[in-house]
Formats: C-alpha cells, sequence, structure tokens
C-alpha cells in the first residue's frame, strides 16, 4: 500500500505476466481476469489525490465502474502522530456510494502499540465498527528483532478487538512475514496479502496475479488478495496506477463478513480479558473451511 518506488517494491512472484493492456475504453474494464469469481476492491491513500487537491478521487466514476468495486480500504493514519488528509472524504464518499469501508493504519513496529491505535481510533470516531472491518498495515520492521514487530503487532491486535468487537485484519505478504513476524505467537486475524505479477513497465498496466497469493508459515488460508499494485486507476486521476484486491468468497459472503462483528468476537481469558492466543481463525487453523 505504500506508494511504488525501488525501496518498497515487493519481491514479485515468479509467474510470467499476462499481456499488458493501457486501454480506457469499456471493453477493457471487463472483469476477465482469472479472478473474477471473487468480489473486486480498491484501496486509497492521499496519493490518489494531487498534492494541490485539483484531482480528486471521483467516487460516482468508482460506483460505476465494471467490475464492480464491491470494498474500499482507506489509510487512516500512520504511527501515533498522522492522520491522512484525505481519510474523511474517502470513508464518507465510499459510505455514500454503499460500499463496504476498510480503514487502515500503518503500524510502526518500534513505536507503542496503544499509542498507535489511539491515533487509529481519535481518526476513526465514532464510526459503525459493526460494520467497517479494520486493518492493521504490516509493512516496515524499522531494523526491530522478530520479538519486538511481533509484540506491538500482538498488543495493536488485542486493542482492536478489545474496542470493537471484532477480529482485525492483517495486510502484509507471506515474505515479511515469515521474516518479521511470529505468527503461533498472534491472537486471532485475518489476512490480507500481497502477491503481484512481474511489474511491467510504465505505462502499461500489470494484470493482476491469479489468486490465492501465497500463504506465511502457519496461516492456512487467506480472506483477501491485493492482486496488483499497477492495476488501472478507477476514478482518480492524480495517479495513473491505482492497487486492486479480491475477497476470498462470494459477494454475500463479503457482506456477511462486514456486517458478522458478533459471529466474529473470540474468546476472552478470564484472567486479563484479552483474546486468547491459542483460539485460532479460519485463517490461521488448518482444520477450519476456507472462507469461500
Amino acid at each position: 500500500m505504500l506508494p511504488i518506488t525501488a525501496a518498497n517494491h515487493p519481491t514479485p512472484a515468479q509467474v510470467p505476466p499476462a499481456s499488458p493492456t493501457t486501454s480506457s475504453s469499456p471493453e477493457a474494464d471487463a472483469d476477465v481476469s482469472p479472478n473474477a469469481q471473487f468480489p473486486f476492491g480498491i484501496d486509497l491513500s492521499k496519493w490518489n489525490t494531487s498534492a494541490d487537491g485539483k484531482k480528486q478521487v471521483n467516487f460516482n466514476t468508482i460506483a460505476a465502474h465494471q467490475p464492480n468495486v464491491a470494498f474500499i480500504a482507506m489509510r487512516a493514519g500512520i504511527s501515533w502522530g498522522y492522520q491522512d488528509p484525505w481519510f474523511s472524504y474517502y470513508f464518507t464518499e465510499t459510505l455514500r456510494i454503499q460500499r463496504i469501508p476498510m480503514p487502515y493504519h500503518v503500524l510502526y513496529p518500534g513505536e507503542n502499540a496503544t499509542r498507535q491505535m489511539d491515533n487509529f481510533f481519535r481518526i476513526l470516531g465514532e464510526i459503525n465498527f459493526k460494520s467497517t472491518p479494520l486493518v492493521l498495515d504490516l509493512e516496515l520492521d524499522h531494523g526491530c528483532s522478530i520479538k519486538t514487530i511481533t509484540h506491538t503487532t500482538l498488543n495493536a491486535v488485542n486493542t482492536i478487538t478489545q474496542r470493537t468487537g471484532r477480529i482485525p485484519i492483517i495486510y502484509s505478504r507471506a515474505q515479511w512475514v515469515n521474516q518479521f513476524l511470529s505468527v503461533p505467537s498472534l491472537p486471532p486475524v485475518h489476512w490480507w496479502l500481497a502477491q503481484y505479477r512481474f511489474s511491467l513497465p510504465y505505462p502499461l498496466y500489470t494484470p493482476e496475479y491469479p489468486s490465492p497469493p501465497a500463504l506465511p508459515a502457519g496461516v492456512y488460508t487467506w480472506l483477501f488478495h491485493q492482486t496488483t499494485q499497477r492495476g488501472r486507476s478507477i476514478g482518480a486521476s492524480a495517479m495513473h496506477y491505482m492497487d486492486h484486491n479480491r475477497f476470498n468468497g462470494t459477494q454475500a459472503a463479503l457482506a456477511a463478513f462486514a456486517g458478522a462483528a458478533s459471529a466474529q468476537t473470540p474468546v476472552s481469558c478470564p484472567l486479563d480479558g484479552v483474546p486468547c492466543a491459542a483460539g485460532k481463525t479460519a485463517s490461521q487453523h488448518p482444520s477450519a473451511p476456507s472462507a469461500q
């Protein structure tokens, strides 16, 4: 979800690129990807709006787009002090066009988790958590140890679950998780994993990677897949590219997931009230059914 640079570009999967396209015709918007059976979504941050604010994201264009944009993630903030200046607009507009909003917060592993989550919830304000899945963006290690990164992540996950009654989503990629995170030490979470094809040169769009994404060790299924970071921009002329994503299930399953807060509440430990780490979700337990 970070802006594309040589420093943060994920290692691509060893999959040859599909036929490139630069077309903006209606036919090019038809869902002909290998992931057409999965509900489609996008994610946004301030980078999708011009610095002067003159080129804003047009949510009417997003609403009219085919394939249907079923969910929209938007960056809320970073660490304990930063708020994305366009979060409120993105969130409000997503609700206006009746799409599922998924606010995400970038976690700094070396900073206090409670302060970071206080910032996240300050930005979110009085939203309806029963219909708003929350996401932790894990892409940065800042030179921290696995122990430190896992501890910060665990505390952030527990804070979200305690304050909302919902199990949060972790956005990352398998290679990063395997290198920097101890999955068995985490409380229940859902997984949103990035995996792409080799990036085609500008101005070509890189087609979606066929789901499923690679899974980290100890993770047995995925809920969301970020399939390309060089997809066609939808309603956002400030950037040529946009992240594209898929949900692992049907449209009905996506709607149920977004609104089924009570069904996702994990068992809490009677001693400290935090979710029991042993109680794994479908994304972590090998015998659990797929989200499909």
